[in-house]
């Protein structure tokens, strides 16, 4: 069985982009839509990689992102933003908060998702 992830997006069509890509590499993949659902999945399946967009309904990307990197059980997990809204220099600001391991920005480049997962 290969390496476990979970990906995030409250858009349908993106989940299963990233869904049937990361299959194809080999990976488990387990997804939800929103933050709450999201953090819930990750704490009981306790994946190598998150995947997740910034704005997501319930729990917010970031604020997601902090509360693994917080919690001793999860904080090795690495983390990866994905956004099509937070663009400019003052809003990725934001992202750099948060201990992630990889930004990608959509529409995503799934060449350039294999590299960062690669790289982490």
């Amino acid at each position: 069985m290969g390496k476990k992830i979970v990906v995030i997006d409250d858009d349908q069509i993106t989940i299963k982009i990233l869904e049937k890509f990361l299959l194809d590499l080999g990976f488990q993949v387990y997804t939800a839509e929103d933050g709450a659902s999201g953090y819930e999945l990750v704490h009981s399946k306790k994946p190598d990689i998150l995947i997740t967009d910034m704005l997501i309904p319930k729990i917010h990307g970031v604020e997601l992102c902090r509360k693994i990197k917080e919690n001793p059980e999860l904080n090795q997990i690495k983390l990866i933003l994905m956004t099509s809204v937070y663009k400019n220099g003052a809003c990725r600001s934001i992202e750099f908060e948060c201990q992630k391991d990889g930004f990608l920005e959509k529409p995503l480049d799934l060449k350039k998702l294999k590299e960062v997962i690669q790289s982490i």
